[in-house]
């Protein structure tokens, strides 16, 4: 009677039988130019593993298949014999636990997923990187665009099963200055019926954190760096389309007590 059609609903990433591991000593394999023999702390034990990622390293936190691992794609890892030397399992990159390309960084690109310093052997990868979530993809009809948020959705939930919606806290701290004594907008597309800015200072380009950009990868947007992530994060919750622009790129009008000049 109510509802809207979803195309899937999925974890973000399926993958079993996958831990985290410490690389204790790598070594050139013998026999080859590009493969290296890995001995590697999983939690309850030490594993031998030949990884041909460039990358890998003594003393790295990584993302390890142990023997009859699942990942995407539907790749069966099993323990065996690789130019001679034994091999229990694989060291992981991102695209191999089935991330796309398009939200990795360059190093992770070209080879293994190296984790932080606090990562444990023997714990969930996945759960650690904060890519436990799961996701319902909806299939949307051109007439319900109240939809294309995560405030809509809840008010359409929220209908249906007679509940009452979160209200999203909108405190923050503004300054006294006063955006029109710098700049001024002038708006030249009959369709565009309201344009607002605000001015922020003192905001350095970094890295989002991970929450940020775990969401956005859920929703299909590519992670960028702070100021485009946080604009992208509160459009996909309000619905409110956002967009940063650099000042000092901006063709500004200043303004004197008699007037724009």
């Amino acid at each position: 009677m109510f509802g809207n059609e979803y195309d899937e609903a999925k974890k973000m990433l399926e993958a079993t039988n996958i831990v985290i591991g410490e690389v204790l000593t790598c070594e050139m394999h013998p026999d080859s130019d590009h493969l290296h023999v890995c001995t590697v702390d999983v939690g309850k034990e030490v594993l031998n593993i030949v990884c041909g990622a460039p990358n890998v390293a003594k003393g790295q936190k990584v993302i390890v298949a142990l023997d009859g691992a699942e990942l995407p794609g539907g790749i069966k890892i099993k323990k065996g014999m690789i130019r001679g030397k034994e091999s229990n399992g694989m060291i992981c990159s991102l695209t191999e636990l089935g991330i796309e390309a398009k939200y990795q960084s360059e190093e992770d690109k070209a080879g293994i997923h190296i984790l932080g310093e606090n990562a444990k052997p023997g714990e969930d990868p996945i759960k650690y990187m904060g890519l436990n979530d799961e996701v319902i993809d909806f299939e949307l009809t051109a007439n319900r665009g109240d939809l294309l948020s995560i405030l809509g959705m809840a008010y359409e939930i929220g209908a249906i099963y007679d509940k009452k919606v979160k209200d999203i806290d909108l405190d923050h701290k503004e300054n006294e200055d006063d955006i029109n004594n710098t700049f001024s907008l002038d708006i030249k597309t009959d369709n565009c019926k309201i344009f607002l800015a605000k001015r922020a200072l003192n905001v350095e380009i970094k890295e989002s954190p991970d929450f940020i950009k775990n969401r956005l990868i859920a929703s299909g947007i590519r992670p960028i760096n702070n100021v485009v992530d946080i604009s992208n994060y509160v459009m996909l919750e309000t619905g409110q389309p956002l967009h940063f622009y650099d000042a000092d790129k901006l063709n500004r009008k200043n303004r004197s007590k008699n007037g724009r000049r």
